[in-house]
Protein backbone atom coordinates (compact mmCIF):
# COMPACT_ATOMS: atom_id res chain seq x y z
CA UNK A 1 0.00 0.00 0.00
CA UNK A 2 2.63 2.37 0.90
CA UNK A 3 4.56 1.75 -2.47
CA UNK A 4 1.29 2.47 -4.12
CA UNK A 5 1.14 5.67 -1.97
CA UNK A 6 5.00 7.22 -2.64
CA UNK A 7 4.27 6.50 -6.78
CA UNK A 8 1.21 8.55 -6.39
CA UNK A 9 2.90 11.72 -4.69
CA UNK A 10 6.06 11.54 -7.16
CA UNK A 11 3.91 11.31 -10.46
CA UNK A 12 1.93 14.45 -8.79
CA UNK A 13 4.95 15.98 -8.14
CA UNK A 14 6.05 15.50 -11.44
CA UNK A 15 2.90 17.01 -12.89
CA UNK A 16 3.45 20.67 -11.57
CA UNK A 17 7.25 20.99 -12.55
CA UNK A 18 6.88 19.17 -16.24
CA UNK A 19 6.42 21.72 -18.76
CA UNK A 20 6.33 18.98 -21.72
CA UNK A 21 2.57 18.47 -22.75
CA UNK A 22 3.26 15.10 -24.36
CA UNK A 23 4.90 14.14 -20.87
CA UNK A 24 2.47 15.88 -18.84
CA UNK A 25 -0.44 14.22 -20.56
CA UNK A 26 1.47 10.87 -19.76
CA UNK A 27 2.22 11.71 -15.88
CA UNK A 28 -2.03 12.72 -15.78
CA UNK A 29 -2.51 9.05 -16.92
CA UNK A 30 0.03 7.71 -14.49
CA UNK A 31 -1.81 9.47 -11.67
CA UNK A 32 -5.36 8.43 -12.39
CA UNK A 33 -3.83 4.32 -12.35
CA UNK A 34 -2.44 5.60 -9.46
CA UNK A 35 -5.57 6.61 -7.51
CA UNK A 36 -7.52 3.24 -9.22
CA UNK A 37 -4.70 1.20 -7.57
CA UNK A 38 -5.39 3.07 -4.28
CA UNK A 39 -8.80 2.97 -4.47
CA UNK A 40 -9.29 -0.94 -5.09
CA UNK A 41 -6.56 -1.90 -2.66
CA UNK A 42 -8.32 0.16 -0.09
CA UNK A 43 -11.82 -1.61 -0.94
CA UNK A 44 -10.10 -5.25 -0.85
CA UNK A 45 -8.78 -4.60 2.18
CA UNK A 46 -12.15 -3.23 3.76
CA UNK A 47 -13.91 -5.72 2.22
CA UNK A 48 -16.38 -8.11 4.28
CA UNK A 49 -16.04 -11.01 5.37
CA UNK A 50 -18.40 -13.16 3.99
CA UNK A 51 -20.41 -15.48 6.28
CA UNK A 52 -23.20 -17.39 5.47
CA UNK A 53 -25.76 -19.79 8.22
CA UNK A 54 -27.71 -21.86 7.42
CA UNK A 55 -30.96 -21.69 10.37
CA UNK A 56 -31.90 -18.70 12.55
CA UNK A 57 -30.54 -19.66 15.73
CA UNK A 58 -27.07 -20.30 14.35
CA UNK A 59 -27.36 -17.25 12.73
CA UNK A 60 -27.65 -15.26 15.98
CA UNK A 61 -25.14 -16.48 17.70
CA UNK A 62 -22.66 -16.04 14.71
CA UNK A 63 -24.40 -12.36 14.83
CA UNK A 64 -23.12 -11.77 18.67
CA UNK A 65 -19.27 -13.12 17.12
CA UNK A 66 -19.44 -10.72 14.28
CA UNK A 67 -20.87 -7.45 16.24
CA UNK A 68 -19.25 -4.33 15.14
CA UNK A 69 -17.83 -6.58 12.07
CA UNK A 70 -20.12 -7.28 9.71
CA UNK A 71 -23.56 -9.30 9.33
CA UNK A 72 -23.76 -12.81 8.23
CA UNK A 73 -26.39 -14.32 5.60
CA UNK A 74 -29.26 -16.29 6.63
CA UNK A 75 -30.63 -19.28 4.23
CA UNK A 76 -33.94 -20.98 5.97
CA UNK A 77 -35.39 -17.57 6.93
CA UNK A 78 -39.36 -17.03 8.32
CA UNK A 79 -41.32 -20.18 8.88
CA UNK A 80 -39.46 -22.61 6.47
CA UNK A 81 -38.35 -25.74 7.54
CA UNK A 82 -35.02 -26.90 7.06
CA UNK A 83 -36.40 -30.92 6.55
CA UNK A 84 -38.04 -29.73 3.97
CA UNK A 85 -35.92 -26.65 2.02
CA UNK A 86 -35.34 -25.53 -1.39
CA UNK A 87 -32.78 -23.27 -2.61
CA UNK A 88 -33.72 -20.17 -4.68
CA UNK A 89 -31.13 -18.38 -6.68
CA UNK A 90 -30.47 -15.61 -4.23
CA UNK A 91 -29.32 -18.80 -2.05
CA UNK A 92 -27.03 -19.33 -4.65
CA UNK A 93 -25.74 -16.42 -5.49
CA UNK A 94 -25.43 -16.67 -1.20
CA UNK A 95 -22.78 -19.62 -1.16
CA UNK A 96 -21.50 -18.70 -4.60
CA UNK A 97 -19.89 -15.40 -2.59
CA UNK A 98 -19.28 -17.28 1.14
CA UNK A 99 -15.89 -17.44 2.46
CA UNK A 100 -17.42 -19.73 5.40
CA UNK A 101 -20.63 -21.07 5.41
CA UNK A 102 -21.78 -22.45 8.94
CA UNK A 103 -24.71 -25.13 8.96
CA UNK A 104 -25.62 -28.01 11.48
CA UNK A 105 -25.20 -31.06 8.88
CA UNK A 106 -26.80 -33.48 5.68
CA UNK A 107 -28.65 -34.42 8.85
CA UNK A 108 -30.90 -31.72 8.85
CA UNK A 109 -30.18 -29.62 6.01
CA UNK A 110 -30.15 -32.59 3.51
CA UNK A 111 -31.01 -29.33 0.80
CA UNK A 112 -27.18 -27.90 1.08
CA UNK A 113 -25.34 -31.14 1.22
CA UNK A 114 -24.86 -31.27 -2.91
CA UNK A 115 -24.74 -27.08 -3.26
CA UNK A 116 -21.70 -27.00 -0.95
CA UNK A 117 -19.35 -28.76 -2.95
CA UNK A 118 -20.83 -27.61 -6.72
CA UNK A 119 -21.59 -23.82 -5.57
CA UNK A 120 -19.57 -23.04 -2.38
CA UNK A 121 -16.66 -24.94 -3.50
CA UNK A 122 -14.27 -22.32 -2.63
CA UNK A 123 -15.79 -21.66 1.17
CA UNK A 124 -14.63 -23.18 4.30
CA UNK A 125 -17.78 -24.99 5.27
CA UNK A 126 -18.15 -25.86 9.63
CA UNK A 127 -20.31 -28.56 9.70
CA UNK A 128 -21.36 -28.31 13.52
CA UNK A 129 -22.83 -31.99 13.79
CA UNK A 130 -18.73 -33.10 13.14
CA UNK A 131 -17.26 -30.97 15.81
CA UNK A 132 -15.83 -33.66 18.24
CA UNK A 133 -16.65 -30.48 21.35
CA UNK A 134 -20.17 -31.47 20.55
CA UNK A 135 -21.84 -34.05 22.33
CA UNK A 136 -24.59 -35.73 19.94
CA UNK A 137 -27.86 -37.74 21.95
CA UNK A 138 -28.81 -40.45 19.95
CA UNK A 139 -32.41 -40.91 18.39
CA UNK A 140 -35.43 -42.09 20.33
CA UNK A 141 -36.71 -45.09 18.27
CA UNK A 142 -40.39 -44.58 18.77
CA UNK A 143 -43.52 -41.89 18.76
CA UNK A 144 -43.67 -42.88 22.88
CA UNK A 145 -40.58 -42.23 24.10
CA UNK A 146 -38.74 -45.10 26.29
CA UNK A 147 -39.85 -44.24 29.73
CA UNK A 148 -43.43 -44.11 28.66
CA UNK A 149 -44.07 -46.85 26.64
CA UNK A 150 -45.51 -49.76 29.52
CA UNK A 151 -48.96 -49.19 28.45
CA UNK A 152 -48.08 -50.50 24.63
CA UNK A 153 -49.45 -53.43 25.09
CA UNK A 154 -47.30 -54.75 22.63
CA UNK A 155 -43.95 -52.98 23.29
CA UNK A 156 -42.81 -55.70 24.96
CA UNK A 157 -43.62 -58.20 23.88
CA UNK A 158 -42.15 -60.08 20.33
CA UNK A 159 -43.86 -62.70 18.49
CA UNK A 160 -42.16 -65.73 16.94
CA UNK A 161 -44.17 -65.78 13.91
CA UNK A 162 -41.11 -64.47 12.16
CA UNK A 163 -38.95 -67.14 12.56
CA UNK A 164 -41.56 -69.43 10.27
CA UNK A 165 -40.60 -67.46 7.34
CA UNK A 166 -39.49 -68.50 4.15
CA UNK A 167 -35.10 -69.81 4.28
CA UNK A 168 -34.26 -66.24 3.99
CA UNK A 169 -35.89 -65.44 7.19
CA UNK A 170 -32.37 -66.11 8.87
CA UNK A 171 -30.95 -62.66 9.73
CA UNK A 172 -34.13 -60.65 9.46
CA UNK A 173 -34.98 -58.49 12.70
CA UNK A 174 -37.72 -59.73 14.93
CA UNK A 175 -40.89 -57.65 13.66
CA UNK A 176 -42.96 -57.75 16.76
CA UNK A 177 -46.50 -58.46 16.62
CA UNK A 178 -46.85 -57.52 13.04
CA UNK A 179 -45.72 -59.65 9.83
CA UNK A 180 -44.34 -56.94 8.29
CA UNK A 181 -41.38 -53.95 9.47
CA UNK A 182 -42.40 -50.92 7.56
CA UNK A 183 -46.11 -50.03 5.42
CA UNK A 184 -46.80 -47.39 3.31
CA UNK A 185 -49.52 -45.74 1.41
CA UNK A 186 -49.16 -44.08 -2.22
CA UNK A 187 -51.65 -42.39 -4.07
CA UNK A 188 -50.82 -43.57 -7.70
CA UNK A 189 -51.99 -42.49 -11.00
CA UNK A 190 -52.10 -45.54 -13.95
CA UNK A 191 -48.95 -46.36 -14.85
CA UNK A 192 -45.70 -47.99 -14.40
CA UNK A 193 -43.19 -47.58 -11.56
CA UNK A 194 -39.94 -48.75 -10.61
CA UNK A 195 -38.94 -49.46 -6.59
CA UNK A 196 -35.33 -49.89 -6.34
CA UNK A 197 -33.49 -51.55 -3.72
CA UNK A 198 -29.25 -51.04 -3.63
CA UNK A 199 -26.62 -51.98 -1.77
CA UNK A 200 -25.69 -49.81 1.40
CA UNK A 201 -22.07 -50.27 2.40
CA UNK A 202 -21.53 -53.11 -0.55
CA UNK A 203 -23.86 -55.29 0.24
CA UNK A 204 -27.91 -55.89 0.62
CA UNK A 205 -29.80 -55.52 3.63
CA UNK A 206 -30.50 -58.67 3.24
CA UNK A 207 -30.76 -61.34 0.18
CA UNK A 208 -34.03 -61.33 -0.43
CA UNK A 209 -37.57 -59.73 1.05
CA UNK A 210 -41.39 -60.27 0.84
CA UNK A 211 -43.76 -57.89 -0.43
CA UNK A 212 -47.14 -57.17 -0.50
CA UNK A 213 -49.50 -54.72 -2.61
CA UNK A 214 -52.71 -54.20 -1.67
CA UNK A 215 -55.36 -51.28 -3.03
CA UNK A 216 -56.19 -49.72 -0.12
CA UNK A 217 -57.04 -46.37 1.53
CA UNK A 218 -55.10 -47.27 4.66
CA UNK A 219 -53.04 -48.99 6.71
CA UNK A 220 -54.76 -50.07 9.58
CA UNK A 221 -57.74 -51.80 6.80
CA UNK A 222 -55.44 -53.65 5.20
CA UNK A 223 -52.63 -54.83 7.47
CA UNK A 224 -54.83 -58.01 8.65
CA UNK A 225 -54.73 -59.19 5.15
CA UNK A 226 -50.67 -58.38 4.38
CA UNK A 227 -50.05 -60.13 7.26
CA UNK A 228 -51.64 -63.34 6.71
CA UNK A 229 -49.81 -63.09 3.14
CA UNK A 230 -46.30 -62.47 4.82
CA UNK A 231 -46.60 -65.08 6.73
CA UNK A 232 -47.93 -67.65 4.55
CA UNK A 233 -45.93 -70.32 3.35
CA UNK A 234 -46.59 -69.99 -0.25
CA UNK A 235 -45.01 -66.33 -2.31
CA UNK A 236 -44.28 -65.21 -5.80
CA UNK A 237 -40.72 -64.95 -6.92
CA UNK A 238 -39.66 -61.88 -8.49
CA UNK A 239 -35.91 -61.14 -9.61
CA UNK A 240 -33.91 -58.04 -11.32
CA UNK A 241 -36.68 -56.35 -13.60
CA UNK A 242 -39.65 -57.93 -12.98
CA UNK A 243 -42.94 -56.67 -12.60
CA UNK A 244 -44.98 -55.96 -9.47
CA UNK A 245 -48.88 -55.30 -9.09
CA UNK A 246 -51.67 -55.48 -6.64
CA UNK A 247 -52.85 -58.62 -5.79
CA UNK A 248 -53.98 -60.68 -3.06
CA UNK A 249 -50.69 -62.59 -2.52
CA UNK A 250 -47.36 -62.14 -1.55
CA UNK A 251 -44.37 -61.57 -3.40
CA UNK A 252 -40.56 -62.67 -2.96
CA UNK A 253 -38.13 -60.34 -3.93
CA UNK A 254 -34.59 -61.74 -5.01
CA UNK A 255 -31.87 -58.66 -5.03
CA UNK A 256 -28.96 -59.73 -7.32
CA UNK A 257 -25.58 -59.87 -5.86
CA UNK A 258 -24.18 -58.52 -9.17
CA UNK A 259 -25.54 -55.57 -9.25
CA UNK A 260 -25.34 -52.38 -7.07
CA UNK A 261 -29.06 -52.02 -7.32
CA UNK A 262 -31.59 -54.55 -7.88
CA UNK A 263 -34.98 -52.94 -9.80
CA UNK A 264 -38.32 -54.14 -10.04
CA UNK A 265 -41.53 -52.41 -11.78
CA UNK A 266 -44.57 -51.65 -9.78
CA UNK A 267 -47.27 -51.53 -12.21
CA UNK A 268 -50.59 -49.53 -11.33
CA UNK A 269 -53.60 -50.38 -14.08
CA UNK A 270 -56.42 -48.39 -11.82
CA UNK A 271 -55.73 -45.11 -10.49
CA UNK A 272 -56.32 -45.07 -6.56
CA UNK A 273 -54.56 -45.29 -3.09
CA UNK A 274 -51.77 -48.03 -2.57
CA UNK A 275 -50.80 -49.85 0.38
CA UNK A 276 -47.65 -51.53 0.37
CA UNK A 277 -46.21 -53.70 3.22
CA UNK A 278 -42.17 -54.43 3.36
CA UNK A 279 -40.16 -57.12 5.71
CA UNK A 280 -37.63 -54.34 5.71
CA UNK A 281 -37.44 -50.71 6.42
CA UNK A 282 -37.31 -49.76 2.25
CA UNK A 283 -34.66 -47.10 3.39
CA UNK A 284 -32.48 -50.03 4.64
CA UNK A 285 -31.84 -50.33 0.81
CA UNK A 286 -31.29 -46.42 0.16
CA UNK A 287 -27.62 -45.31 -1.14
CA UNK A 288 -28.53 -42.29 -3.67
CA UNK A 289 -31.87 -42.56 -4.45
CA UNK A 290 -34.97 -42.58 -3.22
CA UNK A 291 -36.46 -46.23 -3.20
CA UNK A 292 -39.89 -45.57 -4.99
CA UNK A 293 -39.99 -43.13 -8.44
CA UNK A 294 -42.36 -42.59 -11.45
CA UNK A 295 -40.86 -43.14 -14.83
CA UNK A 296 -39.79 -39.66 -15.02
CA UNK A 297 -37.34 -40.35 -12.10
CA UNK A 298 -39.41 -38.30 -9.65
CA UNK A 299 -39.72 -39.60 -6.11
CA UNK A 300 -42.86 -40.99 -5.13
CA UNK A 301 -43.74 -40.25 -1.67
CA UNK A 302 -45.98 -41.91 0.89
CA UNK A 303 -49.35 -39.87 1.90
CA UNK A 304 -49.18 -41.99 5.08
CA UNK A 305 -46.56 -44.88 6.93
CA UNK A 306 -45.95 -46.94 9.92
CA UNK A 307 -42.77 -48.14 10.70
CA UNK A 308 -43.60 -51.36 13.12
CA UNK A 309 -42.97 -50.15 16.92
CA UNK A 310 -39.30 -50.83 17.67
CA UNK A 311 -37.89 -49.45 14.69
CA UNK A 312 -36.83 -46.30 13.26
CA UNK A 313 -35.43 -45.27 10.13
CA UNK A 314 -36.52 -41.61 9.18
CA UNK A 315 -36.60 -40.66 5.93
CA UNK A 316 -36.12 -37.44 4.09
CA UNK A 317 -35.48 -36.81 0.15
CA UNK A 318 -33.29 -40.27 -0.40
CA UNK A 319 -31.52 -39.93 2.84
CA UNK A 320 -31.79 -42.30 5.93
CA UNK A 321 -31.61 -39.57 9.17
CA UNK A 322 -28.21 -40.85 10.92
CA UNK A 323 -27.76 -42.45 14.50
CA UNK A 324 -28.06 -38.96 16.25
CA UNK A 325 -30.18 -35.99 17.05
CA UNK A 326 -29.20 -32.75 15.63
CA UNK A 327 -31.55 -30.50 17.17
CA UNK A 328 -28.18 -29.12 19.90
CA UNK A 329 -28.68 -26.06 19.82
CA UNK A 330 -31.47 -25.79 22.02
CA UNK A 331 -28.93 -26.82 25.02
CA UNK A 332 -27.44 -23.61 25.78
CA UNK A 333 -24.40 -25.20 26.91
CA UNK A 334 -24.15 -26.34 23.18
CA UNK A 335 -25.03 -23.44 22.09
CA UNK A 336 -21.54 -22.02 24.42
CA UNK A 337 -19.43 -24.29 22.19
CA UNK A 338 -21.20 -23.33 18.83
CA UNK A 339 -19.96 -19.35 19.67
CA UNK A 340 -16.03 -20.23 20.25
CA UNK A 341 -15.86 -22.55 17.26
CA UNK A 342 -17.62 -19.45 15.28
CA UNK A 343 -15.01 -17.33 17.58
CA UNK A 344 -12.19 -19.74 15.93
CA UNK A 345 -13.10 -19.75 12.93
CA UNK A 346 -13.76 -16.28 11.79
CA UNK A 347 -10.37 -15.61 13.84
CA UNK A 348 -8.56 -17.60 11.42
CA UNK A 349 -9.92 -16.78 8.37
CA UNK A 350 -10.15 -13.05 9.41
CA UNK A 351 -6.81 -12.19 12.01
CA UNK A 352 -7.46 -8.73 11.25
CA UNK A 353 -11.00 -8.79 13.61
CA UNK A 354 -10.50 -11.71 15.79
CA UNK A 355 -9.83 -9.38 18.96
CA UNK A 356 -13.05 -8.33 18.43
CA UNK A 357 -14.94 -11.65 17.70
CA UNK A 358 -12.98 -13.06 20.86
CA UNK A 359 -14.32 -10.03 23.37
CA UNK A 360 -17.76 -10.54 21.34
CA UNK A 361 -17.55 -14.58 22.17
CA UNK A 362 -16.83 -13.67 26.03
CA UNK A 363 -19.24 -11.45 26.64
CA UNK A 364 -22.07 -14.31 24.85
CA UNK A 365 -20.54 -16.72 27.25
CA UNK A 366 -21.50 -14.77 30.31
CA UNK A 367 -24.88 -14.09 29.06
CA UNK A 368 -25.72 -17.61 28.00
CA UNK A 369 -24.85 -18.25 31.90
CA UNK A 370 -27.47 -16.24 32.69
CA UNK A 371 -30.12 -17.57 30.50
CA UNK A 372 -29.25 -20.87 31.70
CA UNK A 373 -29.70 -19.58 35.49
CA UNK A 374 -32.94 -17.83 34.92
CA UNK A 375 -34.21 -21.29 32.32
CA UNK A 376 -33.80 -23.51 35.41
CA UNK A 377 -35.66 -21.21 37.68
CA UNK A 378 -38.53 -20.89 35.12
CA UNK A 379 -39.39 -24.35 34.55
CA UNK A 380 -42.14 -26.82 36.06
CA UNK A 381 -40.59 -30.37 36.58
CA UNK A 382 -44.06 -31.79 37.35
CA UNK A 383 -45.23 -31.30 34.16
CA UNK A 384 -45.88 -34.01 31.72
CA UNK A 385 -46.07 -32.68 27.31
CA UNK A 386 -46.62 -34.28 24.17
CA UNK A 387 -44.88 -32.42 21.55
CA UNK A 388 -45.24 -32.45 17.70
CA UNK A 389 -41.74 -34.31 16.45
CA UNK A 390 -39.11 -35.11 18.33
CA UNK A 391 -36.63 -31.84 18.41
CA UNK A 392 -36.28 -30.82 21.86
CA UNK A 393 -34.17 -33.77 23.56
CA UNK A 394 -31.26 -31.44 24.43
CA UNK A 395 -33.42 -28.43 26.01
CA UNK A 396 -35.28 -31.30 27.85
CA UNK A 397 -32.13 -32.95 29.15
CA UNK A 398 -30.64 -29.52 29.71
CA UNK A 399 -33.74 -28.65 32.22
CA UNK A 400 -35.11 -31.49 33.80
CA UNK A 401 -38.61 -31.70 31.46
CA UNK A 402 -40.19 -34.52 31.02
CA UNK A 403 -42.04 -34.81 27.17
CA UNK A 404 -43.56 -38.06 26.93
CA UNK A 405 -43.93 -38.54 23.24
CA UNK A 406 -43.77 -37.14 19.53
CA UNK A 407 -46.50 -37.35 17.19
CA UNK A 408 -43.92 -38.42 14.80
CA UNK A 409 -40.56 -39.49 14.96
CA UNK A 410 -40.32 -38.06 10.83
CA UNK A 411 -41.64 -34.08 10.56
CA UNK A 412 -41.93 -34.81 7.16
CA UNK A 413 -44.38 -37.88 6.96
CA UNK A 414 -47.66 -37.14 8.42
CA UNK A 415 -48.44 -39.82 11.72
CA UNK A 416 -50.36 -42.62 10.75
CA UNK A 417 -53.34 -44.02 12.66
CA UNK A 418 -51.74 -45.99 14.64
CA UNK A 419 -48.69 -43.37 15.64
CA UNK A 420 -52.18 -41.71 16.84
CA UNK A 421 -53.96 -44.29 18.49
CA UNK A 422 -50.86 -44.36 20.76
CA UNK A 423 -50.56 -40.64 21.46
CA UNK A 424 -54.16 -40.45 22.25
CA UNK A 425 -53.10 -43.67 24.86
CA UNK A 426 -50.21 -41.93 26.28
CA UNK A 427 -52.00 -38.70 26.64
CA UNK A 428 -54.68 -40.13 29.24
CA UNK A 429 -52.34 -42.76 30.63
CA UNK A 430 -49.47 -39.80 31.80
CA UNK A 431 -51.34 -37.49 32.45
CA UNK A 432 -50.09 -35.43 30.13
CA UNK A 433 -50.18 -31.47 30.53
CA UNK A 434 -49.99 -30.18 27.16
CA UNK A 435 -49.62 -30.82 23.59
CA UNK A 436 -47.35 -28.95 21.25
CA UNK A 437 -47.57 -28.03 17.52
CA UNK A 438 -45.16 -25.69 15.45
CA UNK A 439 -45.10 -22.89 12.64
CA UNK A 440 -43.42 -24.72 10.02
CA UNK A 441 -46.21 -27.41 10.13
CA UNK A 442 -49.79 -28.06 9.95
CA UNK A 443 -51.07 -27.39 13.54
CA UNK A 444 -54.34 -29.46 12.91
CA UNK A 445 -53.68 -32.91 13.94
CA UNK A 446 -51.98 -31.51 17.44
CA UNK A 447 -55.17 -29.21 18.06
CA UNK A 448 -57.80 -31.94 17.18
CA UNK A 449 -56.32 -34.62 19.42
CA UNK A 450 -55.97 -32.02 22.23
CA UNK A 451 -59.53 -31.14 22.35
CA UNK A 452 -60.63 -34.92 21.68
CA UNK A 453 -58.66 -35.92 24.91
CA UNK A 454 -58.97 -32.72 26.89
CA UNK A 455 -55.39 -31.36 27.10
CA UNK A 456 -54.32 -27.52 26.29
CA UNK A 457 -52.96 -27.02 23.05
CA UNK A 458 -50.14 -24.89 22.45
CA UNK A 459 -46.91 -23.53 19.95
CA UNK A 460 -43.27 -24.45 20.10
CA UNK A 461 -40.37 -23.27 18.14
CA UNK A 462 -36.98 -24.82 17.58
CA UNK A 463 -36.34 -22.28 15.41
CA UNK A 464 -37.53 -19.08 15.95
CA UNK A 465 -39.58 -18.28 12.60
CA UNK A 466 -41.59 -15.44 14.48
CA UNK A 467 -38.33 -13.69 15.77
CA UNK A 468 -36.32 -10.78 14.54
CA UNK A 469 -32.79 -11.87 13.14
CA UNK A 470 -30.00 -10.46 15.21
CA UNK A 471 -27.61 -11.67 18.04
CA UNK A 472 -31.04 -11.42 20.21
CA UNK A 473 -32.85 -13.94 18.44
CA UNK A 474 -30.97 -17.03 20.10
CA UNK A 475 -31.69 -15.75 23.77
CA UNK A 476 -35.67 -14.82 22.43
CA UNK A 477 -36.02 -18.47 21.36
CA UNK A 478 -34.54 -19.92 25.09
CA UNK A 479 -37.06 -17.67 26.60
CA UNK A 480 -39.81 -18.41 24.53
CA UNK A 481 -39.23 -21.93 24.82
CA UNK A 482 -39.12 -21.87 28.57
CA UNK A 483 -42.15 -19.55 28.75
CA UNK A 484 -44.38 -22.37 26.42
CA UNK A 485 -43.73 -25.25 29.11
CA UNK A 486 -44.07 -22.82 31.93
CA UNK A 487 -47.94 -21.63 30.96
CA UNK A 488 -48.66 -25.40 30.59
Amino acid sequence: MLDKFFCYIITLYLFNHESNKSMKLQLKFGLLLSIISILSYSSFANAETKVVVSIKPVHSLVSYVMDGVGKPSLLVDGSASPHTFQLKPSHATMLQEADVVFWIGEDLESFLEDPLDSIANDARKVTLMESDQIDLLKFREKNIFEDHDDHDDHADEHGDDHDEHDDHADGHEDHGDHGFEWAGVFDLTEGTYNWSFAKVGGEYADPAMKMVILMSDEIESSEERAEELLESGSSTDRNHSSTLSANDSAFMLNFDESRETTVFSVEIKEAGKYAFFTEHMPFEFEADEHFFKDLSGNDVEPIAQEPDSGHHDDHHHGHAHGEFDIHFWLDPEIAKTIVMIVSSELSELDPSNASIYNSNATKALSEIDQLIAATKGKINSNAKYVVFHDAYQYFEKRFGIEVVGALTVNPEVLPGAKQLSEIREAIEHENVNCLFSEPQFNPTIAETIAADTGVKAAVIDPLGAELELGKDLYFELINDLSSSFESC
